[in-house]
């Protein structure tokens, strides 16, 4: 019974023993070797900056709930900040100095952490510190993704990281290791939380300073938590480096839209494929209306009403809609042209009311009354509507976005990041086509998101075979995402119902035949593994996984140069697939083809920013 735990909760324990033990001792230490492979993987920078550290000044607020549920709440956060700061110096040159740590008279138990931001952003907007921390209660269950764990903005001065429920973890380690004594495992508890919440303060941290989600689990701006977390990888280095630049600037000189204008062509200079699609994209996405809004003086009002439009703005910023409208609509009385003003009262009132609300529909009209070429009313509707579920309404307020953009390249990459963050493959790869004949290179993300996208779920251009429309292509990639998930979750009778549902809407798909190819690969039923993946290439020659897996049954095969070939395929129909760089790497290794795998290793380490395995 007790190994089969040990099986069952692999994350507590690396090894599964079948074999009972009559002998307590060894018994005993077989709990304690497998109750310090529990421990986490410790902080580390490889290459650690010289030089000595510029000091960022924060403030802490602790609300009602953590502070109940936190046994010296004070020496703990105190102790987390530490940690953090043996990270930070090393890895980007800056040390939090705690200006204080204040109780915070609120609850957050019952909120999402999203409402807990913005009343921190209400309760202190922070103008005398770097960053203001919110603590919030933990919830009841152990969270994994950072959306439950923390949360910030880019380029963001606030950030809230949720305490830690330690409650059925310590159950847990009880019932695995009863043999072990309560100090061996308070220490690895204690080891546990200490990692966590110092992970989650770290990657809340860079999200303020522009850096999105990355795919290596072991990267410390993974989606997903995990006790392997132990460092940032290169490229989130330099982002935050370059952020930092700006950010420790006194504040009078502080100019987000310089920084943001900066960011986003870091990204459009630096393509790397760690970065995660979906992530990279919504940040690219707020960077950019970021660089298009309009601030400070080039708001083209008087000196007092550009004033209280910025006071209308942090208003805004605060929560308190209402009182933002209030002043905007003043402004607008005594100048009814400006077009920000205007701008900002269709924000305002679509976030308020919703893009459906006729007089958030007016008002938005209104900007394109006084500036009708200007996009940003369409972009906000459209945003509106997609976070509502709308998808062929926020299309449709893209597609007049593309009506109106000409020669315009900010405009062009605008809609094309939206289409992006909408998943709408086809309209994204125009924008961006659009947007590169007019300035080179400008696209390359975005193309090289359309690249991995098709590749990997078998989207061809112009959708065929499979009768894809271009408004379905987000439920059609979601469709074999979903089936693949299902498979590697050993889910098979689940794929095999949820291919049958696809397959009918999308009969012959590339990427469903692939996405069936690995479902019968992992039954052993190979005759039919390979036949499927024969059917998906013959449909398209650019799905990747279909290539990948045919390269891996035939290396397996022992037919090494047809599977070397066909990895190479995949790598070429999806330069990001770094499951097929290992695969190849290994089949490289034996054909003893020496040369091949170190140009591939050099290729992998460029590409990934990692050793090829």
């Amino acid at each position: 019974m007790r190994a089969a735990l040990l099986c069952a909760i692999a994350a507590l324990a690396a090894g599964c023993y079948t074999n009972a033990f009559s002998n307590a001792a060894k018994e005993k230490e077989i709990q304690r070797r497998n109750l310090s492979k529990a421990l986490p993987a410790g902080l580390e920078v490889a290459r650690p900056l010289p030089g000595e550290a510029r000091t960022a000044h924060v403030r802490v607020w602790v609300d009602e709930d953590y502070r109940a549920a936190t046994l010296h709440w004070r020496q703990q956060i105190e102790e987390q900040l530490d940690e953090a700061n043996q990270f930070l110096v090393p890895a980007v040159g800056v040390r939090l100095d705690v200006k204080a740590i204040e109780p915070w008279p609120a609850r957050s138990a019952d909120r999402k952490l999203g409402d807990v931001l913005t009343a921190l952003e209400a309760q202190d907007p922070g103008d005398d510190v770097d960053w203001v921390i919110g603590y919030a209660s933990a919830l009841t269950l152990v969270e994994g993704t950072f959306e439950e764990l923390g949360v910030a903005r880019p380029l963001g001065r606030h950030l809230v990281v949720r305490g830690y429920a330690d409650g059925a973890e310590r159950k847990a380690f009880a019932q695995l290791f009863p043999d072990t004594s309560d100090a061996e495992r308070e220490r690895v508890h204690l080891a546990r939380r200490r990692h966590k919440q110092t992970v989650v303060l770290l990657h809340e941290l860079a999200h303020t300073l522009g850096a999105p989600h990355e795919t290596d689990p072991t990267w410390l701006l993974a989606a997903t938590y995990s006790p392997e977390m132990q460092t940032l990888s290169e490229p989130s280095r330099a982002i935050m480096q370059l952020s930092l630049e700006t950010w420790l600037a006194p504040r009078a000189s502080f100019d987000v839209r310089t920084l943001a204008a900066r960011l986003t062509s870091y990204f459009e200079g630096n393509p790397w494929g760690g970065w995660d699609d979906d992530a990279k994209g919504e940040f690219l996405a707020a960077l950019r209306v970021m660089v298009d809004a309009s601030g400070g003086a080039a708001t083209g009002l008087a000196g007092a009403a550009n004033e209280q439009l910025l006071a209308a703005r942090r208003l805004a910023q605060a929560g308190k809609l209402g009182e933002a409208l209030a002043e905007l609509d003043a402004i607008a009385a005594a100048y009814p042209a400006s077009p920000d003003v205007r701008m900002a009262i269709c924000e305002l009132r679509v976030a308020r009311d919703g893009a459906t609300d006729d007089a958030a529909v007016k008002a938005c009209q209104r900007v394109a009354d006084v500036a009708p070429d200007d996009p940003r009313p369409q972009m906000v509707l459209a945003g509106a509507l997609a976070s509502q579920g709308d998808l062929a309404g926020a299309r449709t307020h893209l597609a007049a976005v593309d009506a109106m953009a000409g020669d315009r390249v900010p405009v062009w990459m605008g809609a094309a990041e939206a289409y992006l963050a909408l998943g709408l493959v086809s309209d994204a790869e125009r924008a961006a086509r659009s947007a590169e004949q007019r300035q080179p290179g400008v696209g390359a993300d975005v193309l090289a998101w359309v690249l991995r996208t098709r590749g990997r779920y078998g989207l061809p251009p112009g959708g065929v075979p499979g009768k894809i429309a271009p408004a379905d292509e987000p439920a059609y990639v979601a469709a074999v995402r979903d089936l693949l998930a299902a498979i590697y979750a050993d889910k098979f009778a689940e794929a095999k119902k949820l291919a049958k549902a696809a397959g009918k809407r999308w009969r012959g798909a590339p990427g469903l035949l692939a996405a069936e190819c690995d479902l019968a690969l992992r039954q052993q039923a190979l005759p039919a593994a390979r036949k499927l993946c024969d059917q998906a290439i013959a449909a398209w020659s650019g799905a990747a996984w279909a290539l990948y897996l045919r390269g891996v049954m035939l290396a397996q095969a022992n037919k090494l140069p047809a599977g070397i070939a066909s990895l190479r395929a995949a790598i070429a129909a999806e330069p990001e697939l770094a499951q097929a760089y290992r695969a190849l790497g290994k089949a490289l290794d034996r054909a003893g083809d020496a040369a091949a795998k170190a140009q591939l290793a050099t290729e992998y380490q460029a590409r990934f920013g990692a050793a090829l395995p």
